[in-house]
């Protein structure tokens, strides 16, 4: 049976990770495993503790009131991410998902994610994690580094799930991409879905061989297979909004992490600007 991650936090994101992960799980007759993190915390650093520059009878008395309150705070996650997996398994049910558990960890986010997404097919995070509800425009940070290190498909989700009858594909030729087409062309998640095809710059010599490659590969469920122009940003959020796109379906982060740093990455743009769930492959 198909396997699905869905990556859930106590940022706004977490229902709408469950309704993505619904909209897949009942479209492939998959499982879903919700996986919630409680993140690894030292309430000394947190408090940027000064105890060092104290007396050591002054010092033991705040390093056990320190310890004190690090469980009771360790106690309040623990029910709160209870509670989280309560509501979320819930909430797939309703949507007619019956294959699901819940699974409650300690550690690092980003290495509990890569970790269990091994037994996993597609692995589905919110935009922005629990830190980053404000910050529009801001793609999380563990999330960015969960989508660079995954080896299996992610499906960022959009702040609100919406019915999806139209995707748009980034097409670029590479090997990532031509993956992402074969996935769209074959899988059941995108049946009755209209594609459409773009590739966005200046025509050369492959890019008709590489429109008709994705057209062929495609077949019925291929609308439009299509060179635009522009910048590759704002040509796929022009193209997104026309269409009324529901999903943008492309290859992650073919550049390197260092060229990335220096002019930026058009995934990270693509997830930040788009107000749409967007299907990434590596």
């Amino acid at each position: 049976m198909i396997k699905l991650l869905a990556c859930i936090d106590l940022s706004q994101y977490a229902p709408s990770v469950c309704d993505h992960a619904a909209w897949v799980a009942t479209r492939l007759d998959a499982s879903v495993e919700l996986l919630h993190v409680i993140q690894r915390k030292d309430s000394v650093a947190a408090r940027h503790d000064l105890s060092g520059a104290l007396g050591l009878g002054a010092k033991s008395t705040l390093m056990e009131e320190l310890v004190s309150v690090e469980e009771t705070e360790a106690k309040l996650a623990r029910e709160q991410g209870r509670a989280l997996l309560a509501a979320s398994e819930q909430r797939l049910r309703a949507a007619g998902v019956q294959n699901v558990a819940a699974l409650h960890r300690h550690g690092g986010i980003v290495e509990t994610v890569i970790e269990r997404e091994a037994d996993a097919d597609l692995v589905v995070i919110g935009k922005r994690g629990a830190s980053a509800n404000f910050a529009k425009g801001h793609l999380g940070s563990k999330v960015e580094r969960v989508v660079r290190q995954s080896v299996k498909p992610v499906l960022v989700a959009n702040r609100a799930f919406k019915p999806i009858a139209r995707a748009l594909v980034a097409f670029d030729g590479g090997q990532s991409a031509r993956k992402a087409v074969s996935f769209v062309a074959t899988s059941p998640l995108f049946e009755g879905v209209e594609v459409h095809v773009v590739m966005v710059g200046s025509s050369n010599d492959k890019t008709p061989d590489a429109l008709h490659w994705a057209e062929e590969v495609l077949g019925d469920r291929c609308r439009r297979a299509e060179l635009i122009s522009g910048d590759v940003e704002g040509a796929l959020k022009s193209d997104a909004t026309r269409i009324d796109a529901g999903i943008l379906v492309m290859g992650a982060y073919g550049h390197s992490p260092l060229r990335s740093m220096i002019v930026g990455s058009t995934t990270t743009a693509m997830i930040t600007r788009l107000t749409l769930p967007v299907l990434l492959f590596r």
